[in-house]
């Protein structure tokens, strides 16, 4: 998935983020199947620019299928420290996705479906955080000593993070590949929510990360400064440098 490849993955994700491993169905023919898992250690999960473990650590971890015609299914779970004074608190984050990736005209392309499953919430006290969306994304790597790489995605769902209405979301990123097998990067966020169940106005803002990642034998280190425009009282929610380990295997 693109930034929701990664929740981006991160999903952008989020996100993203991950790499498929491939297995061989006979000794003489690679098989047109893969499947990966992965794993990721971080001070802190930041979904769009906004913290989900009350700034606590997250251990995140998914599996994956895809096949060689682009189709790829798969799954992904987060711990969670959503409103932890209250009973509403959900404490897992469950994610289903299934889609399609290819290329055409040098440029690559994905696009798919991903749903969010919230476990511990009380239901019975209103919590309702479940939803689902569709996202798309365009990319393309550049030929050169630092390998530059451009994308932008988007996101839309008709029930955002249970608020019962339309959300919007557009991001693009780019990144570089430097000597040392260093990778600077930038990413930026627009989220756009139509209404809530508090406000007919609903909210909207950006959000950014700027960071590096470096592949250390089979441990991916990352670092990024993240910053967002949606939190006025406490900064603490939307500001954080976050450092994480990770592996896909």
């Amino acid at each position: 998935m693109n930034q929701l490849l990664r929740k981006y993955v991160c999903r952008t994700l989020l996100a993203s983020l991950l790499a498929f491993g491939t297995f061989n169905a006979s000794a003489e023919e690679e098989s047109a199947h893969s499947i990966s898992a992965n794993v990721l250690l971080a001070t802190e999960y930041l979904y769009r620019g906004i913290t989900q473990t009350n700034e606590d650590p997250t251990l995140q971890g998914g599996f994956d299928y895809g096949h060689a015609s682009g189709f790829y299914i798969g799954t992904w779970a987060s711990n969670l420290e959503f409103n932890p004074s209250t009973s509403d608190a959900a404490s897992l984050e469950i994610d289903f996705y299934a889609g399609y990736g290819f290329s055409a005209g040098g440029l690559d392309f994905d696009l798919g479906y991903l749903y969010y499953m919230y476990t511990g919430q009380n239901e019975d006290a209103g919590a309702d955080y479940d939803f689902w969306e569709i996202y798309g994304s365009v990319g393309k790597e550049f030929d050169g000593s630092l390998a530059p790489s451009v994308s932008v995605g988007f996101a839309w769902s008709p029930d955002f993070y249970g608020e019962d209405d339309d959300g919007i979301y557009i991001n693009g990123s780019f990144g570089l590949s430097l000597p040392a097998g260093i990778s600077p990067y930038v990413n930026v966020g627009y989220q756009d929510v139509s209404g809530d169940k508090t406000t007919a106005a609903g909210f909207d803002y950006f959000h950014y990360a700027v960071g590096a990642a470096k592949d250390v034998g089979p441990l991916t280190l990352d670092i990024s400064w993240n910053d967002a425009d949606l939190c006025s009282g406490s900064q603490d929610a939307c500001e954080a440098v976050v450092f994480s380990v990770s592996s896909s295997f």
